[in-house]
């Protein structure tokens, strides 16, 4: 079969992202909305996209490359987050090949698809990723089922908060109002002793034509907020925020707020509804593992992708470079 392979400009964008909604890998990351996002965030001003089509001049493949700078001098990166969708040998080697067309070459690529099997390339120099960027595992929920069926299929625990919040007449609804789920982020943040971004970050994320904001209320105040997507058969739990006062958290009202963005999903007909990373099966002290019991009441089946990994261009500054995030570790 002859293929051609071809770069995401304008002219191509609409059926670049047909492709990527339609395809089991695909995700909001590898469509063309994700080049136009990154290109705002510090450090990542260029956003490059390869495609392949097939003899018929069908895309079969795709892949964002976004830039990543060190922060030394001009040495800098390729990262392909859920990136390629469906990557094959021939793909890679040409996405390589295209990446170190320049003077400045790039330290590395990494690239991290939703695939569970290992890429083979024996051409290319590999290596497991510096950092993962992407959990390993998800906690997948089919939505294809009725409310009632997903309902029975929770753990009795999800389905008693969900209607103890009820009771207690937490009200969901959709906001643009991302100064309220900032200050609520913000005790999340101070609280469970992890950090986010800078609130610019989640203003642009959304932006994004495929995000929407949900904030859970009591008697008109906010107590917890989320942020999901959906995006083509997909929505994905990105993420979420509650309340430190203890007046509130008694009202489980991060378990409404989930169900409610389940049932909107259905609304769009998607497929799944995504709750990200989970702690892997046999790390139970893995640093997901709190928010992993959150998640598995409401059911679901566990999803594992390989690993991250890197392409090695420039052996000496990858050494230099890996070292370096080491020592900051």
């Amino acid at each position: 079969m002859s293929v051609e392979f071809f770069i995401l400009n304008n002219s191509c964008a609409k059926a670049w992202n047909d492709f990527v909604l339609s395809h089991p890998q695909g995700s909001l990351h590898q469509t063309s909305a994700w080049v136009d996002f990154q290109k705002q965030i510090p450090g990542r001003d260029e956003v490059l996209g390869f495609g392949m089509k097939d003899d018929q001049g069908q895309i079969v493949a795709t892949c964002l490359c976004v830039k990543m700078h060190t922060g030394v001098g001009n040495k800098y990166w390729y990262y392909s987050p859920r990136g390629p969708v469906n990557p094959g040998p021939d793909f890679i080697k040409y996405i390589a090949h295209q990446l170190t067309n320049s003077s400045t070459r790039p330290l590395f690529w990494r690239l991290d698809p939703y695939i569970t099997e290992p890429l083979e390339l024996p051409d290319l120099k590999t290596s497991p990723a510096t950092q993962q960027y992407q959990p390993t595992d998800s906690l997948v929920l089919d939505i294809t089922q009725s409310e009632e069926d997903l309902l029975a299929q929770m753990k009795r625990k999800g389905r008693y908060n969900i209607n103890l919040a009820r009771k207690k007449e937490v009200k969901i609804k959709k906001s643009e109002d991302i100064h309220i789920f900032w200050k609520i982020y913000q005790e999340t943040t101070g609280r469970d002793g992890f950090a986010g971004h800078e609130k610019s970050y989640y203003e642009k994320f959304l932006n994004l034509p495929y995000s929407e904001l949900f904030i859970a209320e009591f008697e008109g105040t906010p107590i917890a907020a989320a942020i999901a997507t959906f995006c083509g058969n997909k929505a994905i739990y990105y993420y979420g925020a509650s309340t430190s006062d203890p007046k509130y958290r008694p009202l489980m009202a991060p378990y409404l707020l989930q169900w409610e963005m389940i049932r909107e999903a259905k609304t769009r007909d998607c497929e799944s509804y995504d709750f990200t990373g989970i702690a892997p099966e046999d790390q139970p002290n893995h640093e997901y593992a709190g928010i992993s019991a959150f998640k598995w009441k409401f059911g679901g089946d566990r999803d594992t992708y390989r690993p991250a990994q890197e392409i090695i261009f420039r052996s000496f500054w990858y050494r230099v470079y890996r070292w370096a995030k080491k020592l900051r570790r």
